[in-house]
């Protein structure tokens, strides 16, 4: 059967999601994302074909295709990580579709841009190549047209004081004049909060809750950091690709999905695990202080997005690494269509008044690190970087600029999270950074400032250490706790950083 097919993409979604510096807004502009797929491309459907639309039946029964039926005028395919493909049986009904849904997104999520492919021969029987070309009309199409979907800014404009947009007749939380695209993003965050709740239903226990505000994920005077984390499936893109009928893909989308909303669970079940008894987090003494709202405790991490295989979250700077390998060890014990997913992630620790968009482009950028290094080897990787100095530019511009030194590179990751007997494992890393805690600071700061030096001097202080009973930890098989470098590599300077951003209680 031949019918017209539409892919909706949303383009340049981490600017849009990321582009503020305020969580509130970060939270409201994920939550639109999702709902542009929901609410606004259901009331768009029914517009075009004058007929309710069951938003959800593809999910429902994926294995029923119904679009053969004479009453079907369309088909949902299916909508996730981003997508939606949407099935016509009438082509001209493609483009009075696309005239009312780009209306409709103008109107109730300005600035979120968004592109379609779009082909007249889409063949269910060739599921396959019919995907293929409708991505090759997407990306024509995405560099073809770039369309305005903000109001332009004017001489005499007042410019929003949260983005680069021109300030409207909309008022924020003080008081102050701004966009359009602030305003429908902080409108709807207190909804994406509670959305975010009755997903997690009983795990919460009416007892704990999430913050809309970033300086209240368990920060401290001295410790002010955050953690962005950054999650992504591996080889996913490909797994969609082989799929050889719109079942499969349907049923590949919601494993998945699934998959990762359920991994989400645990990883929330366990943090509150430890909340409730882990010294770490005692209200006394622990190396946490967690706020209050309404009488609950406020969890210190805050899910941005989540959908899909990647997910996005803020945590207190010293939870950042631990809940990432979480989610990741969580996620490779599930399988879907019998094969076994893994993912990568990227973790950048960085001030609570860093910029938040710059922030997110260090986690992409360590996790394009891990991925490269999971497609050499296969495996779950993470990989780190703590951003004490405000150093500026691209995570490879800080490692070239501040981090590399005549006797190798500082920056060891990225770390194998699946694998307990590599050299790079995730478990060395910590069984470093725990022996790091039982050795005197001054001691620890010193070997830092050794590792900027030549070998020679490095040698000598790993002698001085001896002398006063002080062995550097080793890595099996390997002689850095003699030598502290081998191969142009050195496992010590990253373990330095990450002292301050592991909890002795959880390592």
């Amino acid at each position: 059967m031949t019918l017209s097919a539409v892919l909706i993409d949303t383009v340049s979604i981490q600017e849009y999601i990321f582009s503020s510096n305020k969580l509130k807004e970060n939270i409201g502009a994920s939550f639109l994302v999702d709902k542009i797929y929901e609410d606004v491309l259901k009331e768009a459907l029914q517009m075009t074909v004058k007929q309710k639309i069951d938003m959800d039946s593809w999910k429902v029964t994926p294995n029923v295709v119904k679009i053969s039926e004479p009453n079907e005028k369309l088909e949902i395919g299916y909508i996730g990580g981003g997508n939606a493909l949407i099935l016509f049986k009438n082509k001209h009904e493609v483009k009075e579709f696309i005239k009312n849904y780009t209306r409709l997104l103008l109107r109730k999520t300005p600035g979120l841009k968004t592109a379609f492919g779009i082909i007249h021969d889409f063949n269910l029987g060739d599921f396959k190549n019919s995907m293929q070309r409708l991505h090759e009309s997407l990306r024509e199409n995405k560099n073809k047209y770039f369309p305005n979907v903000t109001l332009p800014k004017y001489g005499f404009t007042l410019d929003c004081p949260r983005t680069n947009e021109s300030a409207e007749s909309f008022k924020d939380d003080e008081g102050k004049f701004i966009s359009s695209v602030a305003c429908s993003k902080l409108k709807i965050s207190d909804k994406a909060r509670d959305e975010m709740v009755v997903i997690l239903g009983n795990i919460l226990m009416d007892k704990y809750t999430f913050t809309n505000n970033i300086e209240e994920l368990g920060q401290q005077e001295g410790r002010d950091y955050i953690a962005v984390v950054h999650i992504d499936g591996n080889k996913m893109g490909e797994r969609f690709s082989k799929c050889e009928s719109l079942i499969e893909y349907r049923n590949l989308s919601i494993g998945v999905r699934d998959a990762t909303e359920n991994t989400f669970k645990k990883m929330i079940e366990i943090l509150i695990e430890q909340i409730e008894k882990n010294k770490a987090f005692a209200p006394k003494d622990g190396e946490f202080k967690l706020s209050t709202e309404n009488g609950k405790t406020i969890l210190p991490i805050r899910p941005i997005v989540l959908g899909g295989d990647d997910i996005t979250f803020i945590s207190d700077g010293r939870l950042g690494v631990w809940l990432a390998e979480i989610f990741i060890k969580e996620f490779a014990n599930h399988s879907v269509n019998n094969e076994p997913l893994s993912a990568c992630g990227g973790v950048s620790i960085v001030k609570t008044k860093y910029p938040f968009y710059r922030a997110y482009m260090l986690a992409e950028d360590l996790i394009d690190r891990a991925k490269k290094e999971s497609r050499e080897k296969e495996g779950s990787y993470i990989d780190f970087f703590v951003s004490s100095s405000g150093w500026s530019g691209s995570l490879n511009d800080i490692l070239n600029k501040h981090l590399s030194t005549i006797n190798g590179n500082l920056h060891f990751g990225p770390y194998w999270v699946d694998k307990i007997d590599e050299e790079k494992s995730l478990e060395n890393l910590k069984y470093i950074v725990k022996a790091f805690k039982n050795i005197p600071k001054n001691k620890i700061m010193k070997l830092r400032e050794m590792l900027f030096e030549n070998r020679d001097n490095a040698k000598i202080y790993v002698e001085e250490l001896k002398v006063k009973g002080i062995n550097l930890p080793q890595i099996k098989g390997m002689s850095y706790h003699e030598h502290i470098w081998q191969k142009e590599e050195t496992p010590y300077y990253d373990a330095i950083e990450l002292i301050d951003f592991y909890p002795e209680g959880l390592l």
